[in-house]
């Protein structure tokens, strides 16, 4: 708040009917309309400042800034632009379902990999603690 501005207290706010807001007011201020982003906290109205939007109000998480944010957005006015999908093309769609299929073939195979890795370390384990055990008895 820079520029002269100054904060208000609570205490000297006032609501609609002309009363001060009490501590369970300010508390409870809004409570239909917050909207909380994916953080679970409650978002923060900003203004575009894009050539596309400009001055377009909109919500944001409003841990933004402090770089650790769930990137929520949200216009405020309630209108979504249509976004205009471009089609892609069936050779496309082949090959990725391809890629897809191959990469799950993939990951079975490592995942059975080490299931045997492992069964081994534990049987290995397990029959070199009986040698040095029966070598410990046996002295």
């Amino acid at each position: 708040m820079g520029s002269g501005e100054r904060s208000q207290s609570s205490s000297s706010r006032n609501n609609s009917a002309g009363k001060p807001y009490g501590n369970k007011g300010m508390r409870n201020r809004g409570g239909k309309n917050v909207v909380f982003c994916n953080c679970g906290l409650r978002t923060v109205m900003k203004y575009s400042t894009t050539a596309e939007n400009p001055g377009r109000p909109f919500y944001g998480c409003s841990n933004y800034e402090y770089g650790i944010h769930c990137n929520f957005f949200r216009w405020a006015d309630g209108c979504e632009e249509q976004v205009s999908a471009t089609p892609i093309p069936l050779e496309v769609l082949h090959e990725l379902s391809w890629r897809m299929t191959s990469l799950e073939s993939d990951v079975k195979t490592v995942k059975m990999m080490t299931m045997v890795l492992l069964a081994f370390v534990v049987t290995f384990g397990v029959c070199l603690g009986f040698s040095l055990l029966e070598f410990i008895f046996n002295k």
